[in-house]
């Protein structure tokens, strides 16, 4: 009896965790994707939403002790799996991040701490496994509508910030607005060092994303003229061919910085985004695909900061 409600009891910690998990991924999924695009090919971008499904149904599963022998071998082999992966993408592609609990950043760790939690959980997970009875144990009523409730709000929720950068960046510069941040107390003034005698406009993209790549020609034209003293791109460090591939073919003149995963999307995970920064000021978050720089843009923004001034 004992041993029953231990292996109960793990079974439902377990379950917490994957849906911790599987939530946290569901608030940020186009995130997510885009953390799996590191790996080398942009397909697998459309995974994300099924691992997060996938997640939520093994942690209610969990959760509610049903099946415990069938599910903790699936929850063992999905965690082992993805352990694998990640352990592949830190040894050889260099992502720290595993993305494990997605929007709810502070419960990432860092790499060894991520394997030791995983490590943990595969133990639990065998634990379970070894220790729980064959069951044919089906969710009751009450259950099932929890079970429904919980899941139907995930799958909105995760195809809602999933298809967020398409509801962002089809909307032109027209979706512009005054926010009049000091750099120092942004993320933006964590990653960069700006002059207070010059402009910039900060460009944040991916290199997946179609309506950053729309952009680029627009965006090359912007210091030449004058929208600003220096046009900066910011992305995150991918494969290198990817990055040279992307440099050769649009021929920029403009400065990319690409940092880690982990620091690049505490920036934003809606692309693509830009800031316009005069005096040590983000006087401007712009959302969306750019549109020329010889005289919409710059009139745009000299329109909006004239509305703010007054």
């Amino acid at each position: 009896m004992k041993k029953e409600k231990t292996t109960q009891l793990l079974s439902l910690l377990a379950g917490i965790v994957f849906l911790v998990s599987g939530i946290g991924k569901s608030l940020a999924a186009f995130q997510f994707s885009q953390l799996l695009v590191l790996y080398g090919f942009e397909f697998l971008q459309f995974l994300a939403p099924i691992i997060i499904v996938i997640e939520i149904i093994i942690g209610m599963l969990l959760f509610f002790n049903i099946k415990l022998k069938q599910t903790s071998l699936i929850a063992l082999c999905f965690t082992a799996v993805l352990s694998i992966v990640y352990l592949y993408g830190f040894f050889f592609i260099n992502i720290s991040d595993c993305g494990c609990f997605g929007h709810f950043s502070v419960l990432n760790m860092s790499p060894f701490f991520t394997v030791l939690r995983n490590l943990v959980l595969i133990g639990i997970l065998l634990y379970v496994f070894l220790k729980s009875a064959d069951s044919n144990k089906k969710p009751d009523k009450n259950e099932m509508i929890i079970m429904v409730c919980i899941l139907c709000a995930v799958c909105f929720v995760a195809g809602y910030t999933f298809n967020e950068k398409e509801n962002v960046a089809t909307q032109y510069i027209t979706k512009g607005k005054n926010i009049n941040i000091d750099v120092k107390n942004s993320v933006l003034g964590e990653l960069m060092t700006f002059s207070e005698d010059s402009t910039y406009f900060v460009f944040i993209f991916s290199y997946s994303c179609q309506h950053c790549l729309n952009s680029i020609e627009n965006l090359k034209q912007y210091e030449r003229f004058g929208v600003a003293d220096k046009v900066i791109a910011l992305s995150y460090k991918t494969d290198s061919v990817t990055m040279q591939k992307f440099k050769e073919i649009f021929n920029v003149n403009f400065e990319i910085i690409n940092y880690p995963p982990e620091q690049f999307f505490r920036l934003n995970n809606k692309f693509p985004v830009s800031y316009y920064v005069e005096n040590n000021i983000i006087k401007m978050e712009i959302h969306g695909l750019l549109p020329s720089g010889l005289n919409s843009l710059q009139n745009h923004i000299h329109l909006l900061l004239h509305h703010s001034n007054n």
